[in-house]
């Protein structure tokens, strides 16, 4: 690795490699030149370049011994965001969004691991939290119907800035440094970054790559993955050797792959995900295969509206299902059979046989749900009524009357013979009754 070159405004230089990769890194300059501050002496300016130098040293180190004329160099967007927060925090204009007060080097401090990586004061964030968590449990036991412990122990806080949810137990308790292996780090050392220990990162990147974070203790989120892999595109029809963190790619060729039909292929260009339906159009057949029908492949399997009605394997009756594939399977009047109420049992009788009613009570339940049908074994269904006498009382209580059972949608009906009978007697208007039909 060459020698590194500090310019005199505080801009750190990527030591020198492939001129495609140190062009890709050019928009750092911009971050440096809009973080500056003019009133930093030629010292602190050494040392903020020194300081990006060596947290981006092992990472540029590998992407350089690595490269390939067929890999994809790193990108701008990989490292952006990263020398954002470290022009922020080595110039000191970190700033804690709960207090609204400056970061100094010596704070102790907390940054979201979620989405934004914004940074707070230690004390600033446990006492937001803490507070958060009792409004968040107050609200669940008005709500909910549980103990003001559970309530407690399920609440949660979001960060100030992302809004990201964390739970109680995810209140921080200690200052740690920004990849979180070392609690309170030293902040009188002018060659570290300020709440930073100074070791190599290695939090584990994003994706689930396997590969683990190559920068020094850092704010801001990890950069993609640079260690070169094999890499198959989305359709499979490519291999190449690309950056772990950029291995997902298109060969720009027509995907081609056989489509859930099992019959026709993809022509959509080598994409990402399952591919669209089929959509080439046909004349295909009914399950039952008694109707056709100009349809899309992906909607081939369909079913009509006539009963199926094919002869059965007895010969004598026929099949009484709805349009379906397959067989019909065997005649239903085959084997053991009843009579109507079920009450006995019949074998070896013919399907074509109608089977004799029993003789016994019916006793099936009747439609109110309560008494049971008092005919005589029968074929069709029992008496819609209920015929059942009881004593039924007004609606206010004041007149008791036998008259017959019946319930329709949870309230008793009372017939017209009654209504008239009572009016009669009573000479009032001050009651309405249901009138059964």
């Amino acid at each position: 690795m060459s020698e590194t070159n500090h310019s005199r405004h505080g801009h750190f230089q990527i030591p020198k490699m492939s001129a495609a990769a140190a062009a890709t890194f050019s928009c750092q300059q911009a971050f440096s030149d809009s973080d500056s501050d003019s009133d930093h002496s030629h010292t602190e300016s050494d040392r903020h370049t020194d300081l990006s130098d060596s947290i981006f040293r092992s990472y540029f180190e590998h992407a350089t011994k690595s490269q390939s004329p067929s890999a994809t160099a790193p990108t701008p967007q990989d490292l952006w965001k990263i020398q954002s927060f470290l022009n922020s925090a080595s110039s000191g204009a970190l700033s804690c969004l709960i207090c609204l007060e400056r970061i100094k080097p010596s704070d102790p401090t907390w940054s979201c691991t979620s989405l934004c990586y914004a940074v707070f004061h230690l004390l600033c964030i446990q006492s937001w939290a803490r507070q958060a968590c009792d409004l968040s449990a107050m609200r669940a036991t008005t709500r909910l119907p549980i103990t003001a412990d559970k309530a407690a122990e399920i609440s949660t806080w979001n960060c100030p800035k992302c809004r990201s949810s964390y739970s109680k137990s995810e209140i921080p308790r200690t200052y740690v440094c920004f990849c979180g292996k070392l609690e309170y780090p030293p902040d009188d050392n002018p060659w570290i970054l300020p709440h930073s220990c100074g070791e190599v990162c290695d939090r584990p990147l994003k994706n689930h790559c396997g590969h683990f974070c190559l920068l020094l203790c850092h704010p801001g989120p990890c950069p993609s993955c640079p260690k070169l892999v094999k890499a198959k595109c989305f359709c499979g029809k490519i291999e190449d050797v690309r950056r772990c963190g950029h291995k997902l790619f298109s060969c720009s060729n027509v995907c081609n792959k056989l489509l859930d039909c099992r019959i026709h292929k993809c022509n959509e260009i080598c994409h990402d995900g399952p591919c669209p339906p089929c959509h080439v159009r046909g004349d295909y057949r009914c399950r039952c295969g008694k109707k056709q029908e100009e349809r899309e492949c992906c909607e081939r399997d369909f079913l009509c509206e006539n009963p199926c009605k094919r002869l059965l394997d007895c010969g004598k009756h026929v099949c009484e299902r709805g349009c379906h594939s397959g067989e019909c399977g065997e005649c239903p009047f085959r084997g053991k059979r009843t009579c109507p109420c079920g009450k006995r049992a019949y074998e070896g009788i013919p399907c074509d046989v109608v089977v004799p009613p029993c003789g016994a009570t019916c006793d099936k339940k009747l439609s109110c749900g309560f008494h049971r049908c008092h005919e005589r074994c029968h074929r069709g269904p029992c008496i819609e009524t209920c015929r059942i006498v009881i004593t039924k009382s007004c609606r206010c209580g004041g007149l008791r009357k036998e008259v017959m059972y019946t319930l329709l949608e949870g309230h008793f009906m009372i017939s017209h013979d009654f209504f008239f009978s009572w009016y009669i007697d009573n000479k009032v208007f001050l009651l309405s009754f249901a009138i059964a039909v």
